[in-house]
């Protein structure tokens, strides 16, 4: 990303639904996607350097970032406005274990894992990399003044992704067309992510990494692993190993409640 151009940050911690929202965006503002790179094109990824496409005139680039918002966070001048995705902790911890799995870690010890996650409050190798803990980075985003900030549940994107992404248009100035809409919902659901997914990954050597958003192979895909996950919502990390759930609930009660995920 280079230039003066206003900025509207796409924020979350991983797995939070970053790229459902960049599709979903995408969809509505310039039509259905006919490849991934076209999404990260027009709403580029900051962890992620690809080509980039100028925004059109009077309109702010959508950019993705996981980072914590600090004084150190690139772009703050020209830093309009954000949006920021938050999921359920649970289903973040399950989600990143997928992804550690899709990466090719090996034989890896999925509740040493979970346990770890517990222990940091989030995944310790993305605190390295600036993202905080999960509810560190929440309240980094939705805490601040420096600009307005529009906080989007991951739950309420599966639940009513109709109304949700209306919310999203209108905090981006953006008159709401409902034909428009539904199709860019359709557009972005799971279905169409994945059988995107599926038929970049099996393009061979034209749909390299570099060609596409999403990560893993055609490998993975065939042992049924993908980057577009199943979505899920209210899992159970005792399905891992026992004791787990309520580990978690001990560690992470406090921040859940604050941030909108109490009993």
């Amino acid at each position: 990303m280079s230039g003066p151009e206003r900025v509207v940050w796409l924020a979350s911690y991983p797995k939070c639904g970053n790229t459902w929202v960049r599709f979903m965006l995408f969809s509505y503002l310039h039509g259905p996607p006919r490849a991934s790179l076209d999404v990260a094109r027009k709403i580029p990824d900051l962890h992620r350097p690809l080509p980039v496409d100028q925004p059109e005139p009077g309109r702010a680039m959508l950019a993705k970032t996981h980072l914590m918002l600090t004084d150190r966070h690139p772009r703050l001048a020209q830093t309009e406005r954000a949006i920021h995705v938050i999921r359920n902790p649970r289903d973040v911890a399950l989600s990143a274990l997928h992804y550690r799995r899709l990466g090719g870690a090996g034989r890896l010890d999925e509740a040493g894992y979970l346990r770890a996650f517990i222990r940091a409050g989030g995944d310790p190798d993305w605190q390295a990399q600036g993202f905080g803990t999960w509810a560190g980075h929440a309240r980094s985003w939705r805490g601040t003044d420096r600009f307005p900030v529009l906080a989007v549940r991951y739950e309420d994107l599966k639940t009513n992704p109709l109304a949700e992404l209306g919310r999203m248009a209108a905090f981006l100035g953006e008159p709401m067309d409902d034909a428009r809409a539904a199709e860019a919902v359709r557009a972005s659901s799971f279905e169409s992510m994945r059988a995107l997914e599926i038929r970049e990954k099996h393009q061979g050597a034209k749909g390299g990494a570099d060609k596409r958003l999403f990560v893993g192979d055609a490998k993975a895909t065939r042992r049924g692993d993908y980057f577009i996950n199943k979505g899920a919502s209210g899992q159970s990390l005792d399905a891992v190993a026992k004791g787990l759930d309520d580990a978690f609930d001990r560690a992470f009660g406090a921040d859940l409640a604050e941030l909108g995920y109490g009993s």
